[in-house]
């Protein structure tokens, strides 16, 4: 049940929108404290929950010091999905960009760093050539000057300029594989990931906002007339600022509609928009890279105005700390089912980008319900759990956590069995937790959709209200609490 209140209670305001525990919402509704009626409430965010993480940490065994195994200090970084504009891969796709740009990125890390990478995702059907890249860093974000946009600014001094031989101040090449350009094979069929040399670089602590996130630049120069036609993603404005939702993990693209990068001093103005590039971020303390891996139930870039802000986007935001970040992954599939995400998850791990929390469907309410068809698909999506329980322990993946088939109100009681059936035997699977989303779902049989959880009613997503306060409320606690 959800609940508006009618007076502040506990740590609530008077006409906050809440989810309390059922005997809790009665006595307050009985009390005439809250009502059921939800018109005119405000839905109540809490402020995030962190906690400890066992990571690498040392023991004391007979009076000598004995170290763990060295925890993963790499961190991936990437808010887009995996299905961008409905792509589905198995046939040849003709509509990526023939924009001429150089592209740029600013954003920021979840902590410290002493290093970076970027990753290009190729889904164009063509292969792509003759891309150059550069990254700095910087002390400030803010949008009030033109010329520190998309540049190294230190010490209030922007470099417009490649940085000098032992100082930090200004642009640094990347490189592949010690090239100057990657090749990036064609993506008929699949995904096309590369990321670049690590190239060593320390961040620099934030001006802007005293004590925040640090910050990177970069930019990208791609000519699609020589070099190949490429995929991009949207990049709403909502993410150039800090917001709740974005937890203040800003994501500024820009552009220039020509050669930016032999002079790195050119200004360049925000774009709505942006190629498939990624950073890897490289730190001193123990870091998690958490892939989210799921159809648009996971996706949300339709459900959210941020389009990045999903429910993974903002559970690992909630889970990091300086002292343990977590980096947050978007593996989702809008309008696929399973296969086509599970695709995506291996071909980032053949890339060499190995998450150490994967959370992931191993069904979707995409791949249907057709009763004459039940028991097979029960069979391939416990075969498909088992096989991503498999794939994890060979590829040093370590921890799994399912996402659990949600509600579906056109279910029938026989379909909506199924459902229920196979969630549960989820957490039968021994090595892999599984994602509890308490008060999504009425408990009637078939089960439907609380409606403030709904998105518009749609009888299948989740709601704003939902993401924020269920779902992402749920990955934290995981994330906090597994081992």
């Amino acid at each position: 049940m959800t609940i508006r209140l009618l007076c502040g209670y506990a740590n609530y305001p008077a006409n906050a929108i809440v989810i309390l525990d059922t005997g809790t919402e009665a006595g307050l509704v009985a009390e005439k404290m809250a009502t059921t009626n939800l018109a005119g409430g405000t839905p109540h965010y809490p402020a995030p929950t962190v906690g400890p993480i066992e990571g690498d940490g040392v023991l004391q065994r007979n009076s000598r010091t004995k170290r763990r195994r060295m925890a993963n200090i790499k961190g991936a970084a990437k808010w887009f999905g995996s299905a961008i504009a409905g792509v589905t891969f198995g046939g040849l796709l003709a509509s990526a960009s023939t924009y001429r740009a150089t592209w740029g990125l600013t954003c920021v890390a979840e902590a410290p760093f002493y290093a970076v990478q970027l990753v290009y995702v190729n889904l164009a059907n063509n292969q792509i050539t003759g891309l150059r890249a550069i990254a700095g860093v910087t002390e400030t974000v803010a949008l009030n000057v033109l010329a520190n946009l998309c540049k190294p600014v230190i010490n209030g001094v922007t470099y417009g300029v490649m940085a000098a031989p032992g100082t930090v101040n200004g642009f640094f090449p990347l490189t592949w594989g010690g090239a100057p350009t990657p090749t990036i094979p064609a993506s008929a069929t699949s995904t096309q990931i590369v990321a670049s040399d690590v190239l060593p670089l320390n961040s620099v602590p934030r001006a802007d906002v005293p004590g925040g996130l640090n910050a990177a630049v970069f930019r990208i120069d791609h000519d699609p007339a020589v070099g190949g036609k490429f995929w991009f993603v949207a990049a709403s404005p909502a993410m150039r600022t800090a917001t709740l939702e974005n937890r203040g993990r800003i994501i500024q693209t820009f552009n220039y509609g020509a050669d930016a990068l032999t002079n790195p001093g050119l200004n360049l103005a925000l774009s709505a928009e942006s190629h498939l590039i990624f950073p890897i971020f490289h730190y001193a303390v123990p870091s998690i890279t958490c892939v989210v891996a799921t159809d648009s139930t996971g996706q949300n870039d339709q459900l959210v105005s941020g389009i990045f802000t999903s429910w993974g986007y903002r559970g690992c935001a909630d889970a990091s700390t300086p002292a343990r970040p977590v980096n947050y992954v978007n593996l989702g599939c809008s309008s696929k089912g399973a296969p086509e995400f599970w695709a995506r998850t291996q071909e980032l791990v053949a890339a060499g980008i190995i998450p150490d929390r994967l959370v992931i469907s191993p069904a979707s309410v995409n791949d249907g319900y057709v009763i004459a068809n039940l028991a097979r698909t029960f069979a391939e999506h416990r075969s498909r759990a088992m096989e991503i329980v498999r794939f994890a322990r060979a590829n040093g993946i370590a921890h799994v956590c399912f996402i659990p088939l949600l509600p579906y109100n056109d279910l029938n009681a026989l379909q909506d069995r199924y459902r229920v059936e196979f969630n549960a035997w989820l957490g039968t699977v021994a090595g892999a937790s599984v994602l509890s989303f308490p008060g999504i779902g009425d408990g009637a049989v078939p089960e439907r959709w609380v409606r403030a959880m709904n998105h518009q009613g749609d009888k299948f997503h989740p709601s704003e209200f939902c993401i924020e306060t269920v779902m992402a409320r749920a990955l934290t606690a995981y994330l906090n609490n597994v081992g």
